[in-house]
Formats: C-alpha cells, structure tokens, sequence
C-alpha cells in the first residue's frame, strides 16, 4: 500500500510540473504572439501619425508661400503707385 501511494504522489508531481511547462510553454508563445501584435499596431500608429504631420507640415508650408506671395504683390502695388504718383507729381 505504501509504495501504491509513492507511485501515485510521484504520478502526480510529474503530472503537476508537466502541466506547470505546457502553461509556460503557452504563456510564452501568446506573449510573443500579442508582442508582435502590439509592435505592429505601435507602428502603424507611427506611421499614421507621420502622415498627419506630413500633411500639417505640407498645409504650412502652402500657408506660408502664400502669405509671401501676397506681400510680394503687395508691394509691388506699392511700389508701382509710388513709382506712377511721383512722375505724375513731377
């Protein structure tokens, strides 16, 4: 009886420390698999977000060239009306 109980307490450690490898074993490899998941979904938001500030980057600089435009036309029209009021005023 006693070596019955033995072989059954050593049955049940293996079986124990076999379940406690295959759940690591499965805890690692679904890590690793969310890991890809969450690197893939981290750069897509990269990416998205390098997009976005492309295009505001692009926006500005639009804004800008034509704020430059219109000061250049502006003073050209000043510079013409000067030009044209000092012959006619000479």
């Amino acid at each position: 009886m006693r070596q019955k109980e033995q072989e059954a307490k050593i049955v049940e450690e293996e079986t124990v420390k076999r379940i406690e490898e295959m759940v690591a074993q499965r805890v690692a490899e679904e890590l690793e698999k969310r890991k890809d998941e969450i690197e893939a979904e981290v750069l897509r938001r990269v990416e998205e977000a390098k997009q976005i500030m492309e295009h505001q980057m692009l926006q500005e600089l639009e804004r800008r060239r034509n704020e430059r435009l219109q000061e250049e036309k502006r003073r050209e029209v000043l510079h013409f009306y000067i030009s044209h009021f000092r012959l006619v005023g000479s």
